[in-house]
């Protein structure tokens, strides 16, 4: 696309947030871990057709802003421009009382002539367009678990992180006794989130002492991703403000249960679900998609587990899969079709992301999965019953990010489904984690060496 076909569009919405006492613009836009990124910026630059600088930087920048190079932004080509131009359709009114917006921007390189590359949206654009030529909307709803604790800054610089206090003495899940101290803010939040049309169906309270989940509402996979990325932002954000922190990691306390993010999909065409039969079993397109999804399963498995952290909530006591699997409302499997209360509802719950995950890389690598499982054909296994993790006979997922990624840059599929600019980068990007990781151990002596040798011999 150019940005031509967007021009006329801006120049409607900056009339109407203008009459509407609008004078300034957050635009955000996803970076390689899925986290939004932006700016504050005058209504005009926001809506401009040319767009907003912003360095290839951007998809070099590790969760810490560590800095890693390649082809597209390095030393040598002098980390050139890219630039974020807005998606209408994603305008809110983010603060009326100061007169802001936001708007979640598409991202074009120099000659403006085409989706950047690089950029996460562009990967979920091309998958979502890849089922359109086949007539299938996709429509996805994402589940987001998370720790809330009182926000202790000393605790934290000090790395005394679990100095601090959970939100709640109760660990139980669907807790209604927890929910006292939950109720205001999850209320106060879900109206602010409705107020810029996302709606989240529910919250409540998880295994864990402080742990919540919130359950998004299902729409166009598009659509899904920014809600999902403005969800966890804008939480972090609400919450920050009261004097708590948020905790997306996949496992933050080693007894305690690992934060998921799960994702639910669908397709439907002119309306109508597909993934159920007349009869009311699964149907021959639902099982083609989840052939496809298992086949690519373990090739992007850096994308549904995409940091160190991710590997530690890889349990199966805990429902959260280790192996390639699929079963029938059987959440010890990696895919868990669920086939109630009617055929509407009929829908995979892909059960390998974490709280971590990029949503548009996620939700693009499943459903360019699933739709080449439809265009090759596939057929799906015999749907496994009982514990999934006890099957010796399905192969098992990546146990870490440095084997995840090696599986990832040797695929065959993952370039030709995602982008294969893309794929490198993200190969890039995931090796530097590695190698951060792989240096602190070097030079860290553990509490287990200390306590095991210190007095030993």
């Amino acid at each position: 696309m150019t940005t031509d076909a967007r021009g006329k569009d801006l120049e409607e919405l900056e009339k109407s947030l203008a009459a509407d006492g609008i004078r300034y613009v957050q635009i955000e836009t996803p970076d390689i871990n899925g986290t939004l990124r932006g700016k504050l910026t005058t209504i005009k630059k926001a809506l401009s057709p040319s767009g907003a600088a912003f360095c290839t930087i951007l998809y070099g920048l590790s969760v810490r802003d560590d800095v890693y190079e390649s082809e597209h932004s390095s030393f040598a080509n002098g980390f050139p421009d890219t630039f974020a131009i807005a998606d209408p359709a994603t305008a809110v009114v983010l603060d009326r009382e100061s007169g802001v917006a936001s708007v979640i921007c598409d991202m074009f390189g120099q000659a403006r002539d085409g989706y950047f590359g690089l950029s996460p949206r562009t990967a979920l654009r091309s998958a979502v367009a890849r089922a359109d030529k086949l007539g299938f909307q996709a429509r996805v709803a994402v589940e987001i678990e998370l720790f809330v604790v009182r926000a202790d800054d000393a605790a934290i610089a000090a790395g005394k992180h679990y100095d601090q206090q959970s939100l709640g003495r109760v660990h139980n899940a669907y807790s209604l006794a927890r929910m006292d101290d939950l109720r205001p803010l999850a209320a106060e939040f879900m109206d602010r989130m409705a107020d810029i049309d996302i709606e989240i169906d529910a919250i409540h309270t998880e295994l864990g002492y402080g742990m919540i989940e919130l359950a998004l509402s299902h729409r166009p996979a598009l659509e899904a991703a920014d809600a999902c990325a403005r969800t966890k932002l804008y939480l972090k954000e609400f919450l920050a403000k009261r004097g708590y922190a948020t905790v997306y990691m996949p496992k933050w306390r080693f007894d305690e249960s690992g934060c998921g993010g799960h994702v639910h999909q669908s397709l439907w065409r002119n309306g109508e679900p597909l993934f159920a039969d007349p009869n009311g079993v699964v149907s021959d397109i639902c099982r083609q998609y989840l052939a496809g999804q298992l086949a690519t399963l373990s090739d992007f498995s850096a994308v549904f587990y995409p940091t160190i952290n991710s590997y530690r909530r890889m349990d199966a006591l805990s429902w959260a899969p280790e192996n390639v699997s699929w079963g029938l409302d059987n959440r010890t499997c990696a895919l868990r079709v669920i086939t109630q209360p009617n055929p509407a509802a009929y829908r995979i719950e892909h059960r390998c992301p974490g709280a971590d995950i990029n949503p548009y890389l996620a939700i693009a690598a499943m459903l360019s999965g699933g739709i080449f499982g439809i265009e090759e054909g596939l057929e799906a296994p015999v749907p496994v019953t009982g514990n999934a993790a006890e099957r010796d006979d399905l192969p098992h997922l990546p146990r870490s990010l440095d084997a995840a990624v090696a599986r990832l840059e040797a695929s065959t599929v993952a370039g030709m489904l995602l982008g294969a600019d893309l794929v490198d980068q993200f190969v890039i990007s995931r090796k530097d984690e590695c190698r951060h990781w792989h240096d602190w151990q070097t030079r860290t002596i553990s509490e287990w060496e200390l306590s095991r040798y210190f007095d030993a011999h």
